[in-house]
């Protein structure tokens, strides 16, 4: 009897030590990893010793569910999280880095959040590492969350920080771009919301305009934005841009956007003759051709008589 009086006093505890985390949580989601870690270091700061801590974190579950503090994210196997209270109308972009520590929005979502686009997106691009790279980044942050506990806490069977599965948020679609690379991405005040920067949108769009609206919504945003971030953009694409990439945007910036700078005449050392290289990665060849930049013009509106250059 004295046993289940025990248990009962921890649980409670436990319950009162997680409700007030979640009050001061600054996202509107949080996953199970997190929510089992904070736990188990709670009980370890107890000093109590619970045989099995995987029921006992279920129950709390059950508990904090049963109170409407958390709401599982459908389906739970899929998203390994929970929606906290009074965030039902937080945005997909918000639940998905609560959920993914490691993710950021990208491509045409980031275009939208920054304001460079007019549309607006049924689907939410994201990126994240590759698969390997989430496993080594996420092993990393379970070591310095759980610091010594983090044998017992694995031995108790609690779960492991996983990605997120989901691909549907309500009514918006989820596009997950996994990169051995990640790009540049800011952390939005107030707020758990991590965004590519600027500068990094803009290399985006020249290396994936399928992602970023097609690319003749890529060349309408360069003409129209390209002169105001020019700075930014030259400094993201020269330091993380591959040859192909400051090629693209060194045609758009002087042919199209006729914006000039110095880097300019570095990136066109980079263009080379007799490849099959094009404006568009993913259309087909054409014959227009840059000869300063020995680029095919896979986009008739740059070619044609309405072409930007007239």
């Amino acid at each position: 009897m004295k046993t289940v009086n025990k248990l009962n006093v921890v649980s409670t505890q436990l319950l009162n030590q997680l409700t007030q985390m979640l009050a001061s949580h600054n996202a509107p989601a949080i996953s199970t990893y997190e929510l089992a870690s904070h736990a188990f270091i709670f009980a370890q700061k107890l000093d109590c010793e619970l045989t099995d801590f995987k029921v006992v974190f279920k129950d709390l579950c059950n508990q904090l569910t049963s109170i409407s503090l958390l709401s599982e994210i459908q389906p739970i196997t899929e998203s390994k999280g929970y929606l906290l209270f009074g965030q039902n109308k937080a945005s997909p972009a918000e639940v998905i880095c609560g959920l993914d520590p490691f993710t950021y929005v990208s491509h045409l979502s980031a275009m939208e959040y920054h304001g460079l686009t007019d549309r607006f997106p049924v689907m939410l691009y994201v990126t994240r590492p590759s698969p390997s790279e989430w496993k080594l980044q996420a092993q990393l942050r379970m070591n310095r969350d759980l610091n010594e506990n983090q044998e017992s806490y694995l031995a108790a069977g609690l779960p492991r920080l996983t990605p997120t599965k989901i691909t549907r948020l309500n009514k918006t679609s989820v596009h997950f771009c996994e990169r051995s690379q990640l790009g540049a991405f800011r952390l939005v005040s107030g707020s758990n919301l991590r965004v590519a920067t600027i500068g990094r949108v803009f290399l985006e769009m020249i290396r994936e305009p399928t992602l970023c609206g097609g690319l003749q919504h890529v060349v309408d945003v360069y003409c129209a934005e390209a002169k105001i971030y020019l700075n930014l953009i030259i400094d993201e694409i020269s330091r993380h841009g591959l040859p192909i990439d400051k090629v693209r945007a060194g045609y758009l910036l002087t042919e199209v956007c006729h914006l000039d700078a110095p880097e300019f005449q570095e990136w066109e050392k980079l263009a080379q003759r007799g490849g099959s290289r094009k404006l568009d990665p993913d259309g087909e060849y054409a014959a227009a051709y840059s000869e300063r930049w020995k680029l095919s013009i896979n986009l008739p509106s740059l070619t044609g008589p309405t072409s930007h250059d007239e």
